[in-house]
């Protein structure tokens, strides 16, 4: 019986801990996933708006689809950096976040798939 217990108790942890759940809020821009950081960024350093998301969803696949942002969340492009393509994993884009700026990076493409 003993065993029994030890073996459930460590089938549940194994199981729990091959779930990904991604906690902070993620959106989908231009093809890419991002997620959101707590990196803060100032005005000076976003070269122009490139849009907003347009609606909150709890699995976003579509380009200004969000979870976890509100619907008018500002997007803007970071001077000197780009945009995620299918062939880079180092995309920025900066959000706008109470009041303030925070960055945003491009989801690594091998967890896209598992996002959608």
């Amino acid at each position: 019986m003993k065993r029994l217990l030890i073996f459930m108790v460590i089938l549940a942890f194994a199981t729990a801990c091959n779930k990904e759940e991604i906690s902070e809020p993620y959106f989908f821009w231009e093809g890419q996933l991002y997620i959101t950081t707590h990196e803060p960024i100032t005005k000076t350093e976003l070269c122009k708006e490139v849009g907003e998301i347009k609606k909150s969803v709890s699995k976003p696949n579509k380009d200004g689809q969000a979870k976890g942002l509100p619907e008018g969340t500002k997007l803007f492009m970071v001077e000197g950096q780009h945009l995620g393509t299918d062939e880079t994993d180092d995309g920025l884009i900066a959000f706008e976040r109470e009041g303030g700026f925070n960055i945003a990076r491009q989801i690594e493409p091998e967890l896209k798939d598992e996002l959608r």
